[in-house]
């Protein structure tokens, strides 16, 4: 009787464990699967109003945009009222010539439209090491930047549209923005649209467009990066062959420590933790990385800035991040600059994943130019030309919000 019941458990055991491995396997899928395409749903048009259906996205509040299917975009305001399964808001721009009526459009946080919305602009073709090109923005009059650019680059699942959210502060602190793609994105070519690397590889297109920067003129460089965004920008400053130019960093709802953000993600999931240890694992193995379609492995667990073993920025930092940021743990910033003094924050109360610049758009702008003000001023100061502006209330602003009680 002992024997079956042994042979029973161990079955059981091997069922368990089998569970436990393709679990682990999908979570890792999860973390670094291309972008979804958009979902197109219809939506209706009366005047100053457009019905959307209603999701946890389409009920946020602030400014968000809808994309049409022929590539048009609106800007679309606060909630007016939930019919059901729908809501109303307010249309804050619409293109010239769209009349009422329904639409076929995708909800998306980007809610400005084309960088031209932001300034005068260039569509360039970065050229990279590794072939190919990206594409990118080239925002501003770099006469009038006097050698300071700042390079925007956008987060995981996302777009060059998502990261031009920052690109209005840059423009009206006076320095040139540098909107970029990279390997991965889809727009990076040649397009591959493989698994994300969680910026081990990205940063490498990054690096090449601050060479771009740097030969159009860059004398300072600040990189302005959105969620993994800030994992590409801390292998750049580690790695880059510029790194000497880059003067500053600003970074929204950051990736700073990968293991935080995957436990998060199962504790979110109500799966157990060893689930998310085991899915970092399986990135990090060579057999892990080839079933996944990786180039190769990713040891995420190496990629934290926050309490481990490797050294943060040594230069002006501001963190902009949102308490109740559901993929990103606020914790990991608040943790980074307590242990790094150079680094600030500045909170929101927003609710949802980098949308920051959607409900509190004027905090967001202030802080982002008042910090470039600043390192603008430092630089003059030193002599080496750039952005320079005088101190405003725009810095102060940034002193403000940025001593103010997290709990506020």
């Amino acid at each position: 009787m002992i024997r079956p019941l042994v042979i029973g458990a161990g079955v059981a055991a091997a069922t368990l464990a089998v569970a436990h491995t393709a679990l682990a396997g999908y979570v890792a899928r999860r973390l670094i699967a291309p972008r979804a395409a958009k979902v197109f749903e219809p939506v209706t048009i009366v005047g100053d109003t457009v019905s959307v259906p209603a999701t946890d996205d389409s009920r946020q509040p602030g400014t968000y945009g809808l994309r049409l299917d022929d590539g048009a975009h609106l800007m679309v305001g606060d909630v007016i009222r939930v019919e059901g399964d729908r809501v109303v808001r307010s249309i804050l721009t619409r293109p010239a010539g769209l009349g009422d009526g329904t639409a076929t459009a995708a909800w998306t946080s980007q809610n400005i439209g084309a960088p031209e919305d932001v300034g005068p602009t260039r569509h360039v073709a970065i050229p990279l090491r590794r072939g190919g090109t990206a594409e990118a923005w080239e925002i501003g009059d770099p006469e009038n930047a006097d050698g300071g650019w700042t390079i925007h680059v956008h987060g995981l699942r996302s777009s060059r549209h998502g990261a031009l959210r920052s690109a209005p502060a840059s423009n009206d602190a006076g320095w040139m923005s540098l909107v970029v793609s990279y390997a991965g994105d889809e727009e990076a070519a040649p397009a591959d649209a493989l698994p994300s690397t969680l910026g081990t590889r990205e940063w490498r297109d990054v690096d090449d467009a601050i060479a771009y920067a740097v030969e159009r003129g860059a004398r300072e460089v600040v990189l302005v990066a959105w969620s993994m965004g800030a994992t590409i920008a801390m292998l750049a400053l580690e790695e880059s062959r510029h790194r000497a130019r880059i003067t500053g960093l600003v970074l929204v709802a950051p990736a700073l420590d990968w293991t935080r953000i995957v436990r998060s993600a199962v504790d979110g999931a109500h799966l157990p933790r060893s689930i998310g240890a085991s899915a970092l694992r399986v990135l990090g193995s060579r057999a892990g990385a080839s079933a996944l379609g990786l180039i190769e492995a990713v040891d995420a667990r190496a990629l934290n800035w926050v309490d481990g073993p490797r050294p943060g920025a040594a230069l002006p930092t501001l963190i902009v991040h949102g308490r109740a940021d559901p993929v990103v743990p606020f914790a990991g910033s608040a943790a980074y600059v307590t242990r790094h003094p150079e680094a600030t924050l500045v909170a929101f109360d927003s609710s949802g994943h980098c949308n920051e610049a959607n409900q509190q758009p004027e905090r967001f702008h202030d802080a982002i130019a008042g910090f470039l003000r600043e390192v603008a001023r430092a630089a003059a100061a030193r002599g080496e030309g750039g952005a320079s502006s005088p101190r405003s209330g725009v810095e102060h602003d940034l002193d403000r919000a940025a001593s103010a009680p997290l709990g506020e």
